[in-house]
């Protein structure tokens, strides 16, 4: 056999192809994973400046409560002197905007000429696509600063944490619950959807009560923060309202 593969130039062919050339370079090393190096805490950046808009809503730094005046005067210093270096790091990797973890966006859910909405601002916390991609919804464990006066980092994780977990058992389409439900609404015609008896739709109403319940218990603390049902957010965010902390985009300055 192998002098009809010489006979036929097999061999030199093979040789030539499974022979590595000297100058080949090594393959580039595996690169680590990036979830260890994500931050986890976003502060507050020195370089932004409060708008009119924030000035005529009533709200500016002048009424905010002292703990809250105090603790963004403790996340300005920490950011001075570099004693945070996890939310240092953080601020860093976020222009001031709208992208801005800490960015208090206008409240979209209230009518916009009422009071709440001058009063009000929204925390907006993403949802994170690298966690599951579009299997199903998982926020980001990225603490906001701004938050502070309001929900302490550790209150705000343990949201995030027991959020995620029920999100990922009612959405999640590898259950077997989700491939039952499947099953019954093709044999019923989807009546079994219809009628509200599938797993998503009983999850979600309890997602609803579990965060009614953390409003709740805000506001038995005496809290002024609300959490945004997330159906209202189309699950794409995780929205915090909380008083207008005075500070805003300053290219609503040059606008007015």
């Amino acid at each position: 056999m192998e002098t009809l593969n010489k006979l036929a130039g097999v061999s030199d062919v093979t040789s030539a192809t499974t022979s590595r050339p000297k100058d080949f370079p090594e393959p580039p090393p595996i690169p680590e994973d990036d979830a260890h190096n994500r931050p986890s805490r976003a502060s507050l950046p020195l370089n932004r400046q409060p708008s009119h808009k924030s000035f005529r809503s009533r709200r500016s730094n002048s009424n905010i409560a002292p703990s809250a005046r105090q603790s963004q005067d403790e996340a300005r210093q920490s950011h001075e002197t570099g004693s945070g270096v996890s939310g240092g790091e953080g601020s860093e990797d976020f222009e001031w905007g709208p992208q801005h973890p800490c960015y208090p966006h206008s409240n979209p859910h209230c009518a916009p000429d009422s009071d709440e909405s001058r009063r009000t601002r929204v925390i907006r916390v993403k949802r994170d696509w690298l966690a599951s991609g579009d299997l199903y919804p998982q926020y980001a464990n990225l603490y906001p600063e701004i938050l502070d006066p309001w929900v302490s980092d550790t209150d705000f994780r343990l949201l995030i944490v027991a959020l995620n977990k029920r999100l990922e058992a009612v959405f999640s389409p590898l259950t077997t619950r989700a491939w039952v439900d499947a099953v019954l609404g093709v044999v019923t015609g989807f009546l079994w959807d219809d009628a509200g008896f599938t797993g998503v739709k009983i999850g979600v109403k309890g997602i609803e009560r579990f965060v009614e319940e953390w409003n709740e218990g805000k506001r038995r603390e005496g809290s002024e923060v609300r959490l945004v049902q997330l159906r209202r957010t189309g699950f794409v965010s995780l929205d915090f309202v909380v008083p207008d902390p005075g500070i805003d985009v300053a290219g609503e300055e040059e606008e007015d």
